[in-house]
């Protein structure tokens, strides 16, 4: 892919953090990557007959990834053009014969007329204004009766220390989530849990965080010839800043995988027992 004008290197450092992302074409996956969407996938029943739609898909990696290896239908929203854009692009490179498309758009608001058997959040949740607003506009408006809801939840087992929660909003440009179990789970409680798995998180080394920044940036290199040096280096520096900050938050953080159901028999009522 290559920009039709390049951008300086004062526009970089000034882009928003979803921005920036869609712009440097990060593949910006759910906690656990390939091994969430295999939970996905197995858990929440994803096949060629299903219809999927991703709210908040960034660069689009896991409905591009679910739709490859399944063969469902998979559309992806974001409210970044420049995320919908690097999701085109990686759908062309990555992914060609898969069945997608990916619009611009408000997940608090998105509506086509369609209802999806399998809507997905990923871990975007927290990110929404108003996440239960959210929720239950993608729950009532987006996903069918019996249909599937595929998402994670970052949760605190101990306090952030509040240096560190205001370090991290000036990177990610928002408040990270510095709730307990309970409390992150209050907003699905109209759906029926399938599946959950809880899980920690092991922090990465510095030769981790690098090979991984130095292979995204050579990604973006190759697919968007003429950049200098100069700002090739400063997208490399806000990359790894944004991993190591992501870094940083893993000892106070867990996640789970959540498979739900939106039940037509029982919704918005729950009859069985949390445990």
């Amino acid at each position: 892919m290559r920009n039709k004008e390049l951008y300086s290197v004062d526009e970089i450092k000034n882009m928003s953090y979803t921005d920036f992302v869609g712009f440097v074409n990060q593949w910006n996956v759910p906690p656990g990557a390939f091994v969430t969407l295999n939970k996905w996938r197995v858990f929440g029943n994803i096949t060629k007959e299903s219809k999927l739609l991703e709210i908040a898909c960034t660069t689009g990696f896991s409905s591009r990834e679910l739709a490859l290896n399944t063969g469902c239908s998979a559309t992806g929203i974001d409210i970044s053009k420049k995320s919908v854009e690097a999701a085109e692009n990686n759908h062309k490179l990555y992914a060609p014969k898969a069945n997608l498309k990916y619009l611009v758009a408000d997940g608090h608001t998105y509506s086509n007329g369609e209802k999806y058997t399998h809507a997905l959040v990923g871990a975007a949740l927290r990110f929404f204004s108003n996440p239960q607003k959210a929720l239950d506009h993608i729950t009532n408006d987006l996903l069918e009766d019996n249909g599937l809801l595929l998402s994670c939840e970052f949760y605190v087992e101990k306090e952030i220390p509040k240096t560190l929660v205001e370090k991290a909003k000036k990177i990610f440009n928002m408040t990270v989530t510095q709730q307990g179990y309970k409390e992150v789970m209050k907003v699905y409680k109209g759906l029926t849990l399938l599946y959950e798995d809880r899980n920690t998180i092991e922090m990465e080394t510095d030769e981790e965080l690098e090979h991984y920044t130095a292979s995204s940036i050579q990604k973006f290199d190759k697919e968007n010839p003429g950049y200098p040096k100069e700002a090739l280096k400063v997208m490399h520096d806000r990359l790894l800043e944004i991993k190591q900050m992501s870094n940083e938050l893993r000892p106070y953080q867990r996640y789970n995988v959540l498979v739900h159901k939106k039940d037509s028999r029982i919704y918005p009522g729950r009859y069985t027992e949390l445990f």
